[in-house]
């Protein structure tokens, strides 16, 4: 029954398909934008989903430490993208932090969680720099990118606590390394 339940975890996981509805020439600051921002780029998607798999996964105790350090520092950082501070290696950087957290999951890495909420902002950085630099940063824009990102987080986090309850942590892992594949293709693609 374990490995029924985990193959069905590991097909569904592998077999959902991003979102692809970007918003039109209309208004690019308005809270649908920010909600749909980070559901139409699978960079994003991923990396969202990912933080939240991999908080369930490595740390226990403190599971939200990681999400809501992704969401506050993204949060600023979409401030600093729209306001045209720059960063260099911006899109490299994304496709690096999608490769680099799902490698984290394949490789069962169980960091710390403050050096796992340093390494999770340094995602968030260039994540939320993107974002600003796309959308702008209204506050209904900021609201819409907070609670899509809060919700794919959780998807992350109840994802990986079902492989745990399923004992399918090695399902899991798998999703890891489908997600670090991701990476290398938007890395060869960028």
């Amino acid at each position: 029954m374990k490995k029924v339940a985990a193959t069905g975890f590991l097909v569904v996981m592998s077999s959902a398909s991003p979102a692809l509805a970007h918003v039109g020439a209309g208004d690019v600051h308005s809270f649908a934008s920010g909600m749909l921002h980070p559901l139409s780029g699978l960079d994003h998607m991923l990396a969202a989903f990912a933080v939240g798999l991999w908080a369930a996964l490595s740390d226990a105790r403190r599971p939200l430490v990681w999400p809501i350090t992704f969401v506050v520092v993204m949060a600023l950082a979409t401030v600093l993208g729209a306001g045209g501070v720059p960063l260099p290696f911006v899109e490299p950087a994304i496709a690096g932090s999608v490769l680099a957290l799902g490698l984290l999951i394949a490789l069962s890495v169980h960091a710390g969680t403050w050096v796992g909420a340093a390494l999770i902002a340094l995602f968030a950085v260039v994540h939320g720099h993107a974002h600003g630099a796309e959308g702008g940063a209204s506050l209904s824009y900021l609201s819409g990118l907070v609670v899509a990102t809060a919700v794919l987080h959780a998807a992350g986090l109840a994802s990986g606590r079902a492989a745990q309850l399923l004992n399918a942590t090695l399902a899991a892992r798998a999703v890891g390394g489908l997600i670090a594949a991701a990476g290398v293709w938007l890395l060869a693609a960028g």
